[in-house]
């Protein structure tokens, strides 16, 4: 199944970055925000980028973001050959975790028909203040799917209907298009200002950056999420991302 990906153009620095859904997309967004004197923006990017006027204004400061398809994608590329091309993936398991709990509803509404609507009416009695946040509803989901039924489902019917859990390798085109570099999400933090030096980005925009905005994380240190990950479940996982794994052997 095709899918669209958000890509990322800083034309100062004749820098593309593809993003691939969860693997720090919000940070990713808010990063470029700043470096092109945007930060103001970048508190809540998802919702400037929904905005009024946000294509023009970033477009005013070398900055475009477009969700497309990977043909064009390679054709963007063609035009601009001259440009870096980058991206970000993460530890397949890590992101099949976070994906548990952050799009539960999506398998449910799917392949658990029952459970999703019983969340989502236990959602809509929690009141109209809860009726907007589908974590809401992903709570009581989670209350009835385990994560070993939510793996047994992909090891049943396949990763690739839906963006969140779609192989990394494969949404980007690896093998269809050359990536200048392919950052791990886990060293994001201390590899992503370094390399945007590198490449180019005016030093006066990295000023503005002294940290990444690490944001919408699904997972803290402490909240046990990680004791999902036995050494079994992390085998089964990754035999359903073999071309992820073989790809962040090579991550910078």
């Amino acid at each position: 199944m095709p899918f669209n990906l958000l890509v990322i153009r800083y034309e100062p620095a004749r820098l593309t970055m593809v993003v691939i859904p969860k693997c720090g997309s919000t940070t990713l967004i808010s990063t470029f925000l700043i470096l092109a004197g945007l930060g103001d923006k970048a508190k809540a990017p998802r919702q400037f980028r929904r905005s009024e006027g946000s294509t023009a204004l970033m477009a005013a400061h070398g900055l475009t973001m477009e969700a497309m398809p990977l043909p064009a994608l390679i054709a963007l590329h063609e035009t601009h050959p001259e440009d870096r091309l980058v991206t970000v993936m993460r530890d397949p398991a890590q992101r099949f975790l976070s994906g548990y709990f952050s799009k539960i509803n999506r398998f449910a509404k799917r392949y658990a028909k029952s459970v999703y609507l019983w969340g989502k009416l236990c959602q809509a009695f929690e009141g109209p203040r809860a009726w907007g946040d589908v974590n809401r509803g992903n709570r009581h989901m989670l209350a009835h799917i385990s994560f070993e039924r939510f793996l047994r489902g992909f090891e049943e019917h396949g990763t690739e209907w839906d963006s969140h859990f779609a192989s990394q390798a494969r949404m980007i085109g690896l093998g269809r298009l050359r990536y200048d570099r392919i950052f791990a999400l886990e060293r994001l933090d201390s590899e992503l200002i370094p390399a945007l030096a590198d490449f180019g980005v005016p030093a006066e925009a990295l000023a503005r950056l002294e940290a990444l905005p690490r944001m919408n994380r699904t997972s803290r240190a402490g909240d046990g999420r990680e004791a999902l990950l036995t050494p079994e479940i992390r085998a089964r996982i990754a035999k359903l991302y073999t071309d992820d794994h073989v790809a962040l052997g090579g991550a910078a």
